[in-house]
């Protein structure tokens, strides 16, 4: 999955705000549980002084200077943000690249003005935001941002060439969707510091997916002279990351772009004429390294060749807290689930009572204990908890016997009780650190009340992911880390999304009803009215169970112990400006 957010902005903007699905599907059963109602969207804000609860301890002043070396579990990908859909590339290029809006740092779901001068003001139909530019601001080749730049960076995006759109510019259409068909309808610029964006219909999470990297804007003139529109991306320099400084990835942040030699290393360094003066890098440079898998990540940051690990396995939390030169960093609230997936055109699946007793014959928290050390809640949603409109479905727990009730009772033959259960063979994913072992305890599980497991695995880019989106497998393992921190990045644009009006088939799975809920909520321009259709959204899924969520899980990262000033957050979009070297 790709990598890689809903809200009020106030009294101004109302709701309209601020890293696989379908077929047909069973009726909501006529006995629902009783669900609490739909949690608000929060309110959007300017920056507060509040350190974040996942900042790393910063005591003492800051000091100026020195390179960060940072681990990744893999290289980034093109030099281009609007052409990746990876977390290695964006966890890069988010701290070069800025858009109109951002994240408040250590949040996932707090909008705030970055190159725009305030959040925008909205039509009261929803449609027509109205952005007002921050003056003097400079890309890293010394062209100046303003109005037509903006407006170049979308018109490119909405107008790329066919060759680049899904297969490389993936953003883009899955919010807005291409050309005469997008719902961009219109960006223009009145005069040199206001953009303006009409929408074809309301899009309540609008403002929230502009924070992501894809969205951010790029100098025109580097991008023209870069080739970066060639529909062949190998072909492009400036996607290929070729000239150094000012020749790719140019945009306006903290750092810029110094060079990327593939699968060895990326370089940015400090911008010393950052447009705000109090988010001036403390660091001179930052080096992003890839390695090949987390086991090898914590061995190079054990040996001093990284200062910094992005992402380590759970069980080696205790390793690192037992090492006086280390420390962990929990980045907070999660944003992400894991789950073990179906294709309800697959017997016995098609079953609803058959769901549910593979739901009740899972021991969820004994995944946890096993292989998250603790690092992760029982999923009770198809959404980690604290998204905006979130609410507690009453899913199935830990119950053997409530299992084999639902067996007896569903009439399916003993010898049918038969699973085909997939699980990739060559990844970590922060919501399935340990594949194959999590496979093998669910598998326990499940025959324990009686059915029967065969195993089948795949590699993850040669054929797990294009197999299971297309409903070759009938059970599988699989997640999503948060885009962009909403309800439609999970229940739509990850699972449930529709083709046209059918649904995807990958889970073969999708009711009119659900996408009448998800249509209400999309187009909804008060927050109660989002609450109220994402509640029946999340109410058809808790009747019909589709899947079985099991876990969210909190990511954690390491560190050398003289890393100060890091914010991090659980959808990794984490600036490294305030980081510090305390040597």
């Amino acid at each position: 999955m790709v990598k890689h957010r809903l809200l009020a902005a106030g009294a101004v903007m109302a709701i309209v705000v601020a890293a696989c699905s379908q077929g047909a599907s069973p009726s909501p059963s006529a006995e629902p549980a009783t669900q609490a109602p739909a949690t608000q969207a929060p309110a959007t804000g300017a920056p507060s002084a509040t350190a974040a609860p996942s900042e790393t301890a910063a005591a003492g002043t800051p000091k100026d200077g020195g390179t960060l070396i940072v681990g990744l579990p893999g290289d980034m990908v093109l030099a281009d943000p609007t052409l990746v859909s990876d977390s290695n590339s964006s966890y890069i290029q988010q701290n070069v690249i800025q858009g109109l809006v951002g994240l408040k740092p250590g949040t996932m779901d707090t909008l705030i003005p970055v190159l725009a001068e305030s959040l925008p003001t909205v039509s009261s139909d929803g449609l027509t935001y109205t952005f007002k530019l921050r003056q003097g601001i400079m890309f890293h080749d010394g062209t100046p941002l303003d109005a037509a730049a903006v407006v170049y960076n979308y018109e490119r995006q909405k107008n790329a060439p066919e060759a680049l759109r899904d297969a490389y510019n993936y953003y883009f259409g899955a919010v807005f969707g291409w050309a005469d068909k997008s719902n961009l309808k219109s960006i223009t610029a009145p005069d040199a510091s206001t953009v303006v964006m009409t929408l074809g219909t309301p899009q309540s999470t609008f403002l929230l997916s502009q924070t992501l990297p894809q969205f951010g804007i790029q100098s025109p003139t580097a991008l023209k002279a870069g080739d970066a529109d060639n529909p062949d991306p190998s072909k492009s320099p400036y996607a290929q990351g070729q000239g150094g400084t000012g020749k790719s990835m140019v945009g306006t942040g903290p750092f810029m772009y110094k060079e990327w030699v593939p699968n060895d290393h990326v370089t940015i360094v400090k911008n010393p004429s950052y447009w705000d003066a109090a988010g001036v890098a403390h660091l001179d440079a930052i080096t992003y390294k890839p390695y090949a898998d987390q086991t090898a990540e914590l061995n190079a940051l054990q040996a001093g060749d990284i200062d910094f690990a992005q992402t380590i396995a759970p069980n080696d939390v205790a390793t690192v807290q037992g090492d006086p030169n280390l420390q962990v960093i929990d980045r907070g609230a999660s944003c992400n689930i894991g789950n073990l997936e179906m294709n309800l055109t697959y017997k016995p699946l098609d079953n609803l009572q058959i769901r549910q007793a593979i739901a009740y014959a899972l021991n969820k928290q004994s995944y946890i204990d096993a292989f998250y050390s603790g690092q992760a809640v029982p999923a009770d949603n198809y959404m980690p908890p604290g998204l905006a409109y979130y609410k507690p479905l009453g899913l199935p727990t830990y119950d053997p016997q409530k299992a084999k009730d639902l067996i007896a009772a569903s009439g399916v033959p003993a010898d049918q009780l038969k699973l085909t259960f997939y699980y990739p063979s060559d990844v970590a994913r922060p919501y399935m650190p340990d594949p194959k072992g999590l496979a093998e305890a669910i598998a326990r599980d499940l025959e324990a009340v009686g059915f029967t497991v065969e195993f089948k695995t795949e590699g993850w880019r040669t054929g797990y992911l294009a197999d299971e989106a297309v409903g070759k497998f009938p059970m599988w393992l699989l997640g999503w880390t948060c885009d962009w921190s909403a309800p439609d990045n999970f229940l739509i644009t990850a699972f449930f999304h529709f083709q046209g009006d059918k649904p995807n088939p990958e889970f073969a799975y999708g009711p009119p009803a659900l996408k009448t809920a998800f249509d209400s909520a999309m187009a909804a321009t008060t927050d109660a009215a989002a609450a109220t259709a994402w509640g029946q959204a999340q109410d058809i899924l808790a009747a019909d169970l589709p899947f079985v969520p099991l876990v969210s899980s909190k990511p954690p990262a390491a560190a050398k112990a003289d890393v100060k000033g890091f914010v991090g957050a659980g959808n990794l979009e984490e600036l490294m400006n305030s980081v510090w070297l305390d040597r």
